[in-house]
């Protein structure tokens, strides 16, 4: 019963930490009217599915919750985008990035015309 005790709170604390965050996993579109057919699909491998008004391009993802605010940066198409979101809640998260490797990750979410809500689809409106 000691043994039991004393290596079931390990096990819980080993998977929890073993687990990453995910709710950044699913298909996001763009929520608002300028960033109309804006979509990025974020798989639990890394994998990232970008939606422009040009095309679907597929592409990579790295994410780290352990930065304040979560950090992301997405690469399709020879470009990386360095961002910074925010989740506002289960559905929906708030994005800035740069596109432009000689300049620096936003630190905060200005101006706000460059900021970007994404809203989670429902897995009824996904393409299959």
């Amino acid at each position: 019963m000691k043994r039991i005790a004393i290596v079931l709170p390990l096990a819980v604390m080993l998977c929890s930490c073993a687990s990453p965050e995910e709710r950044h996993i699913g298909t996001w579109e763009a929520a608002g009217i300028a960033e109309s057919g804006y979509a990025v699909k974020l798989a639990r491998k890394d994998e990232a599915e970008v939606t422009t008004p040009e095309g679907t391009f597929s592409g990579r993802y790295v994410i780290d919750y352990t930065k304040t605010p979560v950090r992301l940066d997405v690469t399709w198409d020879g470009k990386t985008v360095k961002c910074i979101l925010e989740f506002v809640d289960k559905e929906t998260f708030k994005i800035i990035g740069e596109s432009d490797s000689g300049k620096l990750r936003p630190l905060a979410f200005e101006p706000a015309e460059d900021v970007v809500v994404f809203k989670k689809v429902e897995k009824s409106r996904r393409k299959k």
